[in-house]
C-alpha cells in the first residue's frame, strides 16, 4: 500500500499550508459523517417500515382467519337452527295426524260394537218372544182339548196363568225399557264422547293449519333475511371488490413510474382474489348443497322415527282390541248363560204347572164323575124333564161363553203377540188366528153335537134307562179313558216338543258359540297377519335407519377429513406463505445489514485511509519544499485538485492512475430511497417480488464494475486494512460511491 501511495505521488509535489489542508480534511469528514448519518437513517426507517408491515400483516391474517370461522359457525348456528324447526314442526304435524287417526279408528270401532251388542239384544228379545209364544199357544190348545165342560173353572185358571204370563211380560218389558234406558244413556255417553271428539279434531285441525301458516311466515321471513343478507353480503363483496380494483388502479398508476414488475404482480394478485372468491362462493354452493343433504337425511330420520311410533300405536291399539274382544267374550258368554238359565227356568216352571194342571184335573174329575153317576142314577128321571129346559139354557150359556172365549182369546193374542218381537209377518199371524178359531169353533161343534147325542140318547133313555144306564157309564169311563189318554199324549207331545225346544236352543248356542270361535280365530288370524306384517316393515324400517345412519356417518366422516384436509392444506398454505415472507423479509434484512455493515467498514476504512494519506501528504510537502517554481506550480495545481468538491481527485498524480486503472463507471449500492418508498406504498403481497437492485444512469455496465457488486451482495467479509491499501482500485471505488 505504502508502495502505491509512493508511486502515485513521484511525479510531483505538494505545495500549502497545513491550515488549509485540515480545513479541507474536517469538511470531508463532516460531508461523510452527514451523508453516513442519512444513509444509516434511511436503512433504520426501512428496517422499522418492513417490521411494521410484517405485524400488520400478520395481524390481517388472523382476523381474515377469525372473521372466516366465525361466519362459517354463524352459518352453521343457523343451519341447525332452521333445520331443528322444521323438524320439531315436522314431528308436531306427524302427532297430531296420528292422534286423529286414533281417535278416528276408536270412535269407528266404538260404533260397530254398540251395532254388535244392539244387534245380539234385538236376536235374544226375539227368540225370547217366540218361545213364550210357542208355549203359550200350546197351553191354550192343551187347555181347550179338554172339553167344554170345565171351561168356566179351565178360564179361570187360564186367567190366573195370563196373570202370572202378563207379570212375565211385564218382567220382560221392564227389563227391555231398562236395556232402552240404558242404550239412550250409552248412546248420549258416546254422542257426547264424539261431539268431544270432533271439536278435538277442529281444535287440532285449527292448530295445525295455525302451524303450518306460522311455518309458511317464518320460512318466508327467514328466507327475505337470507336472501338481504345475501345481496349485503354481494354488495359487500362487489364494493370490497371495487375498493380493492380502484387502490389497485391508483397503485398502479402510481407504481407504473417506478416499475412495471409490479403492476403485473398486482395484476396477479388481483386474478388471485378473483379465484379466491370464486372459491369461496363455490364453497359456498357446496355447504348449501351439503346442508340440503342432511336436512334430506334428517327427514328421513324422522319419517322412520314416526313409523316407529305408528308401530308402538298400532300395537297399543291391537292390545286395547284384543281387551275389548276378551270383554265382549265375557260379556256374550255371561248373557248365553243367563238365557240359558231362564229359558231352562221358564222350561221347568210350564213343566210342572202342567202336571199341577193334570193332577188337579183328575183328582177334580174322578169325584165329579162318580157323584154324577150316583145322582144320574137318582136324577134320571128329573133331568129327562129338565133336559129340554137345560138344552136351552146350555145353548144360550155355550153362544155366551163361545163369544168370551173368542174375545178373552183375541185379548190374550192381542197382549202377548208382539208385532216386533217376531219375525213372521202379519199374513201368518191372521192365518194362525183363524185356524185357531176354527180349531175353537170346531170344538164347540163338537161339544154342541155330543150334547145334542146326549139329548137324544136321554130320550132314547126314557125308554130304556135300565139298559142303558150300564152302557152310558161305560161310555162315560170310555170317554174319560179317551180324554185321559189324549190328555197324556198331548203331554207327551208337549215333551217332545220341549225337548226338540231345548234341542234347538242348545244348537243355537253352540252355533252361537261356534261363531265366536270362528270369529275370534279370525281376529287372532288377522292380528297375527298385522303383527307380522308390522314386524316386516319395522325390520325393514330397521335396516333402512341403519343403512341410512350408515351412510349419514361415512358421508359425515368423509365431509369431516375433506373439512380437515382442507382447513390443513389452508393452514399449511398460510404458513407457506408467511414462512416465505418471512424469509424474504429476514434474507432483506440480512442484506441490508450486510450492506449498513460494510457501508459503516468502509466509512471507517476511509476514514483511516483519508487520515493516513494527510499525515503522508503533510510530511511529504516538508520535505519537498525547496523545489523549484515548476514544481511550486505543480503543488498549488494539485493543491487545488485537493480543494475539489468532487471526491476521488485528490492529486494529479492519483488522476492519472484513475484514468489508467480504474473504469468509468462503478456499481453503486442500491437506491435505498426509492426502495423504501415503493416497499411503503406498495402492497403487502407485494413484499414477495421485491425490487431488484436498480442501477443508476451513471453506472457502467463492465465486468469491473459487476464483480464489485457481487461482492457486495454475497455477504462476503469486509476486506482488512491491508488489503484495502494493496488494492487502490477498491480504494478509489469508495471515493466514488460518497461523490452523489
Amino acid at each position: 500500500m505504502a508502495s502505491g501511495i509512493n508511486k502515485i505521488h513521484q511525479p510531483g509535489t505538494c505545495n500549502g499550508s497545513k491550515a488549509a489542508r485540515s480545513s479541507s480534511a474536517e469538511e470531508c469528514n463532516q460531508e461523510m459523517h452527514m451523508k453516513m448519518c442519512k444513509k444509516i437513517a434511511q436503512l433504520t426507517k426501512v428496517i422499522y417500515a418492513l417490521n411494521t408491515k410484517n405485524d400488520e400483516h400478520e395481524a390481517s391474517i388472523q382476523a381474515l382467519r377469525e372473521a372466516h370461522e366465525e361466519e362459517i359457525q354463524h352459518i352453521l348456528a343457523e343451519t341447525r337452527e332452521t333445520i331443528l324447526q322444521c323438524k320439531s314442526k315436522a314431528e308436531e304435524e306427524e302427532l297430531l295426524r296420528k292422534r286423529i287417526q286414533a281417535l278416528e279408528i276408536a270412535v269407528e270401532q266404538h260404533k260397530r260394537l254398540k251395532e254388535e251388542a244392539l244387534a245380539e239384544l234385538t236376536l235374544c228379545k226375539k227368540q225370547v218372544e217366540e218361545r213364550q209364544l210357542t208355549t203359550e199357544m200350546k197351553q191354550a190348545q192343551a187347555i181347550l182339548s179338554t172339553g167344554t165342560v170345565d171351561i168356566n173353572a179351565d178360564f179361570e185358571k187360564r186367567l190366573h196363568l195370563n196373570q202370572e204370563s202378563d207379570g212375565l211380560l211385564n218382567e220382560c218389558k221392564a227389563s227391555r225399557r231398562e236395556h232402552l234406558d240404558k242404550k239412550v244413556i250409552l248412546d248420549e255417553k258416546y254422542n257426547v264422547e264424539g261431539q268431544g271428539l270432533m271439536n278435538e279434531m277442529k281444535n287440532l285441525k285449527s292448530e295445525n293449519q295455525r302451524a303450518t301458516e306460522d311455518y309458511t311466515q317464518k320460512t318466508s321471513k327467514l328466507q327475505a333475511s337470507y336472501e338481504r343478507e345475501k345481496e349485503a353480503l354481494k354488495k359487500a363483496m362487489q364494493q370490497s371488490v371495487i375498493e380493492t380494483k380502484k387502490s389497485c388502479q391508483q397503485r398502479e398508476m402510481q407504481q407504473r413510474k417506478s416499475s412495471e414488475a409490479e403492476e403485473g404482480f398486482l395484476l396477479q394478485q388481483v386474478k388471485k382474489l378473483e379465484a379466491d372468491l370464486e372459491e369461496k362462493s363455490q364453497k359456498i354452493s357446496e355447504r348449501k348443497k351439503h346442508s340440503q343433504k342432511l336436512k334430506e337425511r334428517i327427514q328421513v330420520e324422522y319419517e322412520l322415527m314416526g313409523t316407529q311410533q305408528e308401530i308402538l300405536e298400532s300395537k297399543g291399539i291391537v292390545k286395547k282390541i284384543e281387551e275389548d274382544l276378551s270383554v265382549v267374550k265375557e260379556t256374550n258368554t255371561i248373557q248365553e248363560k243367563e238365557i240359558l238359565q231362564k229359558t231352562g227356568k221358564m222350561l221347568i216352571n210350564v213343566i210342572l204347572k202342567l202336571e199341577d194342571l193334570v193332577m188337579k184335573y183328575t183328582k177334580e174329575i174322578k169325584p165329579e164323575l162318580q157323584a154324577q153317576l150316583e145322582e144320574f142314577k137318582r136324577k134320571s128321571e128329573r133331568e129327562l124333564k129338565q133336559l129340554e129346559k137345560e138344552k136351552e139354557v146350555l145353548t144360550g150359556k155355550l153362544q155366551n161363553s163361545s163369544l168370551e172365549v173368542n174375545w178373552r182369546l183375541t185379548e190374550y193374542l192381542d197382549e202377548n203377540c208382539d208385532p216386533s218381537g217376531n219375525g213372521e209377518g202379519p199374513q201368518e199371524r191372521e192365518r194362525r188366528g183363524h185356524v185357531l178359531w176354527r180349531r175353537e169353533a170346531s170344538m164347540f161343534n163338537q161339544c154342541e153335537k155330543e150334547q145334542s147325542h146326549e139329548l137324544a140318547r136321554a130320550i132314547i133313555r126314557k125308554d130304556s134307562c135300565d139298559l142303558e144306564r150300564s152302557g152310558t157309564v161305560a161310555q162315560l169311563k170310555q170317554i174319560l179313558d179317551q180324554q185321559a189318554n189324549n190328555f197324556k199324549e198331548s203331554l207327551k207331545k208337549h215333551n217332545l216338543q220341549s225337548n226338540k225346544e231345548k234341542e234347538k236352543l242348545l244348537q243355537d248356542l253352540q252355533n252361537t258359540i261356534k261363531e265366536n270361535q270362528n270369529v275370534k280365530l279370525q281376529l287372532e288370524a288377522s292380528h297375527q297377519k298385522v303383527l307380522k306384517m308390522l314386524e316386516k316393515s319395522k325390520n325393514q324400517e330397521l335396516k333402512a335407519e341403519e343403512r341410512l345412519k350408515k351412510e349419514f356417518n361415512e358421508t359425515f366422516k368423509i365431509q369431516h377429513q375433506s373439512h380437515r384436509l382442507e382447513i390443513q392444506t389452508l393452514e399449511e398454505k398460510a404458513k407457506k406463505e408467511l414462512h416465505d415472507e418471512l424469509e424474504q423479509i429476514q434474507k432483506q434484512q440480512t442484506l441490508l445489514l450486510g450492506i449498513m455493515s460494510h457501508v459503516v467498514h468502509s466509512s471507517y476504512c476511509l476514514i483511516k485511509y483519508f487520515s493516513i494519506h494527510m499525515t503522508f501528504l503533510s510530511s511529504q510537502e516538508g520535505r519537498k519544499f525547496q523545489h523549484s517554481l515548476l514544481a511550486n506550480t505543480e503543488s498549488y495545481r494539485n493543491r487545488s485538485f485537493s480543494f475539489n468538491p468532487n471526491t476521488g481527485c485528490l492529486t494529479p498524480s492519483m488522476k492519472q492512475k484513475k484514468t489508467v486503472e480504474v473504469p468509468s463507471r462503478v456499481v453503486s449500492v442500491p437506491n435505498l430511497a426509492s426502495y423504501a418508498k415503493s416497499f411503503l406504498s406498495g402492497d403487502l403481497r407485494s413484499k414477495r417480488n421485491a425490487p431488484q437492485i436498480t442501477k443508476s444512469t451513471s453506472l457502467d455496465r463492465s465486468p469491473g464494475g459487476l464483480s464489485i457488486v457481487s461482492k457486495t451482495q454475497g455477504n462476503e467479509p469486509p476486506q482488512t486494512k491491508d488489503d484495502q491499501t494493496q488494492d487502490p482500485q477498491h480504494q478509489e471505488w469508495f471515493t466514488k460511491y460518497f461523490s452523489f
